[in-house]
């Protein structure tokens, strides 16, 4: 007999892990880019672009060979900019300059934010921070994903998704009835 526990741990891990490969044959994790709709000066901290869709909540972008960390966004704004970040010189940009990802990867597409740039704005709190992140923002993505495929290719992989979804709320149901037998 194998414990709840394993089988939880091993349903959640073959779902995460599947997760991922279904984001890579998808297609997911690749750079976003869009262009500035607005020049800004080397102190801003606000940057008008054309659609910030595609980009993660809090991330880092490049503008030119300047590389700036954002905290939040609107749908055509990148917030909280600290620019020239990580040794890059903060530069004025004329309306036009590109604007696209320098860490975009699957880990971070089917996170839905971006780990490293989230302990780098918040530094300690970042304890707090990136498990409610991931329980708001990588929890319903996930769980989303596989509907989003029926309309696909990848059927095969909604279908094994939607049943281990099905088999991890099965066990979680068992552990809570007190079930001891599988």
């Amino acid at each position: 007999m194998v414990p709840i526990a394993k089988m939880l741990a091993f349903a959640l891990l073959l779902y995460f892990g599947l997760a991922m490969s279904v984001g890579i044959l998808a297609g997911g994790g690749g750079y976003a880019a869009t262009a500035l709709t607005a020049a800004v000066d080397e102190d801003d901290a606000t940057l008008e672009v054309m659609s910030t869709s595609g980009f993660l909540s809090a991330d880092y972008i490049e503008l030119g060979g300047e590389k700036t960390l954002y905290t939040g966004k609107t749908a055509t704004t990148f917030t909280g900019c600290t620019r020239g970040y990580e040794g890059t010189t903060a530069e004025a940009h004329p309306v036009g300059t590109a604007v696209y990802t320098t860490s975009a990867s699957v880990i971070n597409s089917a996170l839905g934010f971006n780990i490293a740039a989230t302990v780098d704005t918040m530094g300690m709190w970042s304890i707090i921070t990136v498990p409610a992140q991931f329980f708001y923002k990588t929890m319903p993505q996930l769980l989303l994903m596989p509907y989003q495929l029926f309309r696909g290719n990848l059927i095969i992989f909604a279908v094994i998704l939607v049943l281990i979804q099905v088999a991890i709320v099965i066990t979680i149901a068992m552990s809570f009835i007190g079930a001891r037998r599988v």
